[in-house]
C-alpha cells in the first residue's frame, strides 16, 4: 500500500517569512494526527505505535489504555498554543478592519403534509406540492400543506456556542498540555470527557489513583480563560464535571433521540475552539469497548478531528444535548464514525452527583 504525504495547516513552528505568512509544517502522513484526543480505535488497539510529529517538538507518547494514543508537547512548547492565539486574534482584528469578514445566515425549513393515515415531512415547500399532486393521483383529495414553526439552525448555533468552552488541561510535573472541549450543564458546571483532563487506562480502572490531580485546568472561549477543577468523574464512561464561575446560560439535556434526527457537534477540533459541524444521528446502543462497565454509544456522521472530544452533540430541531462526544471510530486516516455517550448516561450521571 502506497503511503501518501499531505500538509498540515497548522503552523506549529510559529516561524515568520519575509512576507510576514507563517510556515507550513513539514509534509506528514495522511494517518498522523497532529493533536491529542479524540482518539481513533487503532490508537488505543495497535500496541507499540509511536509517532513523531516533525517540527511540533513532541511525540506520540503513552496515552488512552496505556497505549499510543495522544500527541504531548515537550517542555514549554505548549505554550506556543498562546503565541498562536494571540496571532489568530492579530489576523481576525486585521480582517475586521479591512471589512473582509462578513456573516451569512440559512435558515432551515420543514414542511407537512397532512392527509388521513398520517403525515409526510419535507424539507421545502416545493418538494411538499409534489408529493400533495401525487397523492391526488392515488385518489387522496384531502391532503393540505402545511409549514412547521421552528427555531433558525442559527439561532441554536449562536445559543449553543455561548455555552460551549475549550479545555486546556496541562500536566505540571511532565510540562504537556491536553485540550478538548466541554459545555455548560448547571451553573458554574461544565461537562467533558475524563480523558480530556487525565490520562488513564481503562483496561485497568482500578489501578486510577489521584485522578486529574498536579493539573492545570482552564476553560477557554476566545479572549477569556477561567480557572477550573474537576468535581466528580466517572472512567468507566469517560466522564468528568468542571467547576468554573462563568457566567453562562445552561443546556437542556434531552434523553430522547431517533436514529436519522439532524445534530450539531460543537468543539474544539485541532484546538481552534467552537467550530460547529453538522450530521445525523447513525444508530444507537453501539458496544465499542469490552471491559466492564463500558456504556452503550449512538453513532453520529459529523465531522468530528481530536479536540472535539467533551463536545456536545445538539440537536438541531430544539438546541438541546442529546449526547457526549468521546471518540472516532475509524480505519487509519478516515472520519466519519463517531461514538458519543447518549444524554441518558449524562442525566444519571448528573443526579447521581447531585449536579442537577
Amino acid at each position: 500500500m502506497k503511503i501518501k504525504l499531505a500538509r498540515t495547516f497548522l503552523p506549529f513552528d510559529l516561524n515568520v517569512t519575509q512576507d510576514g505568512q507563517t510556515t507550513l509544517s513539514p509534509p506528514t502522513n495522511r494517518s498522523v494526527l497532529p493533536t491529542n484526543n479524540v482518539y481513533t480505535i487503532q490508537d488505543i488497539v495497535f500496541d507499540g505505535r509511536k509517532y513523531k510529529l516533525p517540527g511540533g517538538g513532541g511525540d506520540w507518547s503513552e496515552g488512552e489504555e496505556a497505549q499510543p494514543g495522544s500527541y504531548k508537547s515537550k517542555g514549554d512548547d505548549y505554550k506556543k498554543r498562546e503565541q498562536y492565539l494571540d496571532l489568530l486574534r492579530k489576523q481576525k482584528d486585521d480582517a475586521l478592519q479591512q471589512g473582509m469578514v462578513s456573516g451569512g445566515q440559512f435558515v432551515p425549513e420543514r414542511w407537512e403534509v397532512i392527509m388521513q393515515g398520517g403525515t409526510v415531512t419535507f424539507p421545502s415547500f416545493s418538494l411538499a406540492q409534489q408529493y400533495q399532486e401525487k397523492t391526488k393521483s392515488k385518489g387522496i383529495q384531502k391532503a393540505y400543506i402545511h409549514r412547521v414553526a421552528q427555531r433558525e439552525k442559527v439561532e441554536v448555533v449562536a445559543a449553543s456556542i455561548s455555552k460551549t468552552f475549550l479545555v486546556e488541561s496541562v500536566d505540571l510535573i511532565k510540562g504537556v498540555e491536553e485540550t478538548g472541549s466541554a459545555f455548560c450543564v448547571a451553573p458554574n458546571h461544565f461537562l467533558t470527557c475524563a480523558h480530556v483532563v487525565a490520562q488513564y487506562d481503562k483496561n485497568n480502572i482500578p489501578s486510577v489513583t489521584n485522578f486529574g490531580t498536579s493539573r492545570k485546568i482552564r476553560l477557554v472561549q476566545g479572549e477569556r480563560f477561567y480557572t477550573a477543577e474537576v468535581v466528580a468523574y466517572n472512567l468507566e464512561w469517560d466522564i468528568a464535571v468542571l467547576k468554573a464561575e462563568v457566567d453562562t446560560d445552561v443546556f437542556e439535556i434531552n434523553p430522547s433521540v431517533t436514529i436519522g434526527e439532524d445534530i450539531i457537534a460543537i468543539g474544539s477540533p485541532l484546538g481552534f475552539e467552537n467550530n460547529v459541524s453538522e450530521g445525523i444521528i447513525g444508530s444507537l446502543g453501539r458496544l465499542v469497548y469490552g471491559y466492564k462497565g463500558a456504556p452503550e454509544y449512538m453513532f453520529v456522521d459529523a465531522s468530528i478531528h481530536p479536540g472535539n472530544s467533551g463536545g456536545a452533540v445538539v440537536k438541531e430541531e430544539d438546541g438541546s444535548v442529546v449526547g457526549l462526544v468521546t471518540l472516532i471510530v475509524s480505519n487509519e486516516g478516515m472520519y466519519g464514525l463517531n461514538a458519543a455517550l447518549p444524554s441518558s448516561y449524562i442525566i444519571d450521571f448528573l443526579k447521581k452527583n447531585k449536579i442537577i
